[in-house]
Parts: C-alpha cells; sequence; structure tokens
C-alpha cells in the first residue's frame, strides 16, 4: 500500500489531463465560449488524438492509483471504488463523443456517462472534507467543487454559457481534495509507524 504513490499518479493523470487540453484550447480556442465542455475537443481531427490521449492517461493513471493505495481507514476502500469507476467512465465519455453526428441516443449516453461520473466525485469529496480531513482548504475545495458542479448542470441546459471553464474548476477541487486526502494519509501513517519503532527500540 502507498498513499503517496496513489497521490502521485493522480496528480500527474490531472496535470497531463489538463496540459493536453490546454494545448486543444489553443488550437481550437473557440471552444471556451461554444458551451459544449471538454468534450468539444472530441469531435474535430485538429484536435481529437490530444483529446484521447488525455482521457486515455488519466483514466490509467487513476486506475493505477486504486491499486496502489491501501485500506487503512474506512474510506479508503471506497475511495479505491470510485477511482475505477471515475476511470471507466472516463472512457465511456471517450466512447461517446457529445454532438457527434448528431446523434440523439449517443448525446443521452454520453449526459448520462458525464452526470454519473460528476456525482461520485462529489458524493466523494463531501466524504473526504466532511469525514474524514476536515480543514479549511478542503472545505474551500468543496465549496468550489460544488459551485462550479452547480454552474456546469446550468450551462448544460442553456445554448450559450462557460461549461468547459466550470468542467476545468471542479475537476481541480475534485483532484486536489484526494491528492491532499492521500498524502495526509501517508504522513499520519509514516508518524505512527515511527512512535511504533521509537517505542520498539526502547524495549
Amino acid at each position: 500500500m502507498d498513499y503517496k504513490r496513489g497521490a502521485q499518479y493522480i496528480l500527474t493523470g490531472l496535470i497531463v489531463f489538463l496540459s493536453l487540453l490546454l494545448v486543444c484550447i489553443l488550437i481550437r480556442p473557440v471552444g471556451l465560449v461554444v458551451n459544449s465542455g471538454v468534450s468539444y475537443y472530441g469531435n474535430h481531427p485538429e484536435t481529437w488524438v490530444l483529446y484521447t490521449l488525455a482521457f486515455l492517461i488519466n483514466s490509467s493513471l487513476l486506475w493505477r492509483a486504486s491499486q496502489v493505495i491501501g485500506d487503512k481507514n474506512k474510506i479508503d476502500k471506497y475511495i479505491k471504488i470510485a477511482l475505477k469507476a471515475v476511470a471507466i467512465l472516463m472512457i465511456g465519455i471517450l466512447l461517446t463523443p457529445y454532438n457527434a453526428f448528431n446523434m440523439t441516443s449517443l448525446n443521452l449516453v454520453h449526459r448520462t456517462i458525464g452526470t454519473t461520473l460528476f456525482s461520485i466525485q462529489m458524493i466523494m469529496i463531501i466524504a473526504i472534507a466532511v469525514s474524514v480531513y476536515r480543514d479549511w482548504f478542503n472545505i474551500l475545495l468543496l465549496i468550489t467543487a460544488t459551485l462550479s458542479g452547480y454552474a456546469a448542470i446550468i450551462y448544460l441546459l442553456q445554448p450559450t454559457g462557460y461549461m468547459i471553464e466550470a468542467q476545468i474548476i471542479f475537476q481541480i477541487s475534485i483532484w486536489l481534495s484526494f491528492v491532499r486526502y492521500l498524502k495526509h494519509t501517508d504522513i499520519q501513517l509514516s508518524k505512527k509507524l515511527h512512535k511504533q519503532y521509537k517505542a520498539i527500540a526502547r524495549v
């Protein structure tokens, strides 16, 4: 079990995802104002490869993180399940590009997968910020995730807006909370092991 390495996988996945998305935005900056969210970049040949890599790499790193973190705390088993679920759902989003060929049924599947993914992430950040690692910064991340998630839903129901910006802020808030919790747990376990070692050494 390695909480620190799990946190590194998640953080690396986030950085890679955002970096590739930034390149997509530089190629087609209109994606910032068309209110189609991140999935906008999965519908254009010049950004499709970068968009695909962003999802595949992030998904694989989340899956890897779920395999290396421990289960010392009760919530850890749920975090492991959530990471695997999100990794799978990201592939689902990738395979159901929004507005592709204007297929209503495909768009509905895409929205359902996206809503499920967001819901899982929201449940987990609430559990982390309220139950297991309650500090001012995690509470701030929870508030930010709530507001940006709500904004993304509102923009989803409107023809204009800033859905991609709301989605990006939401994802950053979610994954920073995960990373902080895993690093915090790693530090606490290290302190506990150090105390046990000192106690044994005195015997």
